[in-house]
Order: structure tokens, then C-alpha cells, then sequence
């Protein structure tokens, strides 16, 4: 009988080490996932007439971009 309770707690701990190794692959997984970029795209007219326009708003779209990224990103990807 105690040979039988030592195999039980064996089994016990071996599936816990199992369970544990498989949970911090999948966290590991998705961490790498995470380092994604997103890919934002837009069109400003920074030559030509508009270009007094277009570039102060390249410019805002920049510098919000880099608050996004200071901040942590959008759900861990950054822009």
C-alpha cells in the first residue's frame, strides 16, 4: 500500500510539473507574438501648395504614434 501512495505522488507532481511547463510555453508563445508591429499608413501633402498643411499634420501623426509606443503600445503591439 505505501508503494502505491508513493507512485499516486509521484504522478501527482509530475502531471503539476507537466500542467506548468505547458502554461509557461503558451506565455512565452504569445509574448512573442506581442512584438508585432501594427502598420499605419496615411497621406499627407507635405510638397507642393498644401504643403504649409500637410506637414504639421505628418508631424502630429509622428508624435502620437510615439505616445502610443511610450506608453506601451495598442494591447502590446507597437505602431
Amino acid at each position: 500500500m505505501n508503494k502505491r501512495k508513493n507512485s499516486l505522488v509521484i504522478a501527482f507532481w509530475v502531471g503539476i510539473f507537466m500542467f506548468l511547463s505547458a502554461a509557461l510555453t503558451f506565455s512565452y508563445a504569445k509574448k512573442a507574438e506581442a512584438k508585432e508591429p501594427y502598420k499605419i499608413g496615411a497621406i499627407f501633402s507635405v510638397t507642393g501648395r498644401a504643403s504649409f498643411l500637410g506637414e504639421p499634420e505628418r508631424k502630429t501623426a509622428q508624435m502620437i504614434a510615439e505616445w502610443i509606443n511610450a506608453a506601451g503600445g495598442i494591447n502590446g503591439h507597437p505602431l
